[in-house]
């Protein structure tokens, strides 16, 4: 394969890994802000489990101060009821004492109700007690190893683009300057394209027998018809250069 071939090809690796950096470097803000909130909603989980035991807790001293009340009543009454002279004043001790031993049973049926709820908070409280006590480490951890990938990220992107100069101004200012307007009108930035099996890999139209010969030979630089992407040819015994571009409409200008 001719030598600016070669070029073109390592210069489409390189601008492709350029842009691959470059989309997960500007995701970095999105990236960074998940993690982030995976550990919000988890220490939230936490938060709300410790509130509903909490709740229950207080709760059940508000019930239990109810059943003392109604305790209270009921003995009132009962004693009304002992003391009682008079029809109505018996009758009424009786509702009275009945009243508030039909509230105490309400009250202590809910209290067990939060009894429940409270054990089973603090079930699960137990249960997630390991993460619990290892969260904000892991997620200190978590956004460190985030960090320094991104920072790996951004170095590796200044190595690609620094390679890329290297690369570009070998070539032949004829060449470079037909890449880069290839490239520009590409909506994908893919400015190489395999020729295989008799047609260009890009946009799948079939090439005509004497350009499939032409880049068969890599004597030259030679362009697709329909998608205008410089093609290369990679022996079936060969390493693919590079891989295959999806297939994209060209961009209008």
């Amino acid at each position: 394969m001719k030598a600016e071939l070669q070029h073109l090809i390592a210069l489409q690796n390189l601008d492709a890994s350029i842009r691959r950096l470059q989309v997960q470097i500007e995701a970095t803000p999105l990236r960074r802000a998940e993690i982030e909130k995976e550990f919000d909603q988890r220490a939230s989980e936490i938060r709300a489990i410790e509130a509903r035991r909490d709740d229950s807790r207080h709760e059940r001293v508000r019930l239990e101060k109810e059943v003392a009340d109604q305790r209270a009543k009921a003995e009132r009454a009962d004693r009304n009821l002992m003391s009682s002279k008079k029809p109505e004043e018996y009758t009424a001790a009786i509702r009275e004492a009945d009243a508030a031993r039909k509230q105490m049973s309400a009250f202590e049926t809910q209290i067990l109700e939060q009894m429940e709820i409270a054990e089973q908070a603090e079930a699960t409280l137990k249960e997630r007690a390991e993460e619990i006590a290892s969260m904000n480490s892991d997620r200190e951890a978590r956004l460190a190893e985030f960090d320094a990938q991104t920072e790996a990220q951004t170095k590796e992107l200044e190595a690609e683009r620094t390679e890329r100069e290297r690369v570009f101004v070998d070539l032949p200012k004829s060449v470079s300057a037909l890449y880069n307007r290839i490239r520009a009108r590409i909506r994908d930035g893919v400015a190489m394209a395999e020729a295989r099996n008799g047609a260009c890999a890009a946009c799948f139209m079939a090439l005509r027998p004497a350009v499939m010969a032409q880049v068969r030979r890599g004597d030259d630089v030679v362009t697709c018809d329909n998608c205008n992407r410089i093609l290369f040819f990679v022996p079936k015994d060969a390493v693919p250069a590079s891989p295959t571009p999806a297939r994209e409409k060209v961009a209008t200008t």
